[in-house]
């Protein structure tokens, strides 16, 4: 068992923006291959960051009104991981049509930075109690003494850790793939969507759910992944 101790140290804040500059690298790292104007690839860098903050930001609002509707403070809502992929998503259209580019391609170059973008986010959860696991009393069970949000003194499975180590070996994946000149879409989204889905069993909140709204949001993204994926499979053979 390990008992988690308050460092007095911003770690979450230090962690979420980490993991959002490594998946920025990445990306810039990717596109350049593309041959885009350099004012493109700090554009496209910019409707990233800003898709990937809005869309955590007002997913969680969504998805959570009737917990902040009364005091709806930006600086104090949480970061959702699929309202980030939603607007990353959806500011790459924007991105595309306004700057005239193949959608396809600008996403198969951006996707393999998502998953490593949660996965170290992950690790801010983990030392801040957030997103906490079942009650477990097992090998590696946490314990918080200090967290404002995971419930003090109970033995917890470390499930932060399990993402952030599931969702990098994902990333390292679909990179390897995407290195071979594979069309990584819908294995992206399909491996993403069912690894978010079966891991969300292992959370406190979803106690007492058939599905909880992270897997009813996994679903489109599984079945997506899987027709692309096939769709993809069988043009080529």
């Amino acid at each position: 068992m390990v008992n988690m101790i308050n460092t007095k140290i911003p770690l979450y804040g230090l962690l979420v923006i980490t993991g959002i500059l490594s998946g920025l690298y990445i990306i810039y790292k990717n596109v350049k291959t593309l041959n885009y104007k350099k004012e493109e690839n700090y554009g496209l860098i910019l409707y990233i960051l800003l898709g990937t903050l809005f869309g955590a930001k007002y997913f969680t609002l969504l998805t959570n009104f009737n917990k902040y509707k009364d005091n709806i403070d930006f600086n104090k809502i949480g970061l959702s991981s699929y309202g980030a992929a939603i607007g990353i998503i959806i500011l790459l259209i924007i991105f595309a049509k306004q700057y005239k580019k193949n959608f396809k391609e600008l996403i198969n170059n951006i996707l393999p930075a998502i998953p490593l973008m949660y996965g170290i986010s992950k690790i801010g959860c983990f030392l801040a109690g957030c997103c906490y696991g079942i009650k477990y009393n097992g090998p590696l069970s946490i314990t918080y003494k200090y967290s404002l949000s995971a419930p003090k003194n109970i033995s917890l499975f470390p499930i932060q850790i399990i993402e952030t180590i599931t969702f990098i070996l994902i990333f390292l994946y679909i990179s390897k793939k995407k290195k071979e000149n594979k069309n990584i879409i819908g294995i992206s989204l399909f491996l993403c969507g069912l690894t978010k889905f079966l891991l969300d069993y292992l959370r406190m909140s979803h106690a007492g759910k058939i599905l909880s709204i992270n897997q009813i949001v996994s679903i489109p993204f599984i079945i997506t992944g899987l027709i692309l994926y096939f769709k993809e499979k069988s043009k080529n053979n």
